[in-house]
């Protein structure tokens, strides 16, 4: 047969968890928030690199295709 609990040792078992592996727990979500915080600003400072080059190279398409409409245009008359 199975050994019956009884609640005084419920109550020491909650006791241990609360003391022990709750301080843990919360220990263990604030480095996880800590570092959740450092990799959201490294992906938003690489974002806004690769944005500023994007923009970069949507300038550089659009210059080319205005010279070279000129070009065809100034031909042309």
């Amino acid at each position: 047969m199975a050994k019956r609990v009884t609640t005084q040792e419920l109550a020491k078992e909650i006791e241990v968890i609360k003391e022990n592996h709750l301080q843990h727990i919360a220990e263990d979500i604030d480095d996880l928030q800590a570092a959740v915080k450092e990799n959201r600003q490294f992906f938003i400072e690489r974002l806004d690199r690769m944005d500023n080059r994007i923009w970069l190279i949507l300038g550089a398409t659009f210059s080319t295709l205005i010279t070279i409409l000129g070009a065809i245009f100034g031909g042309i008359m």
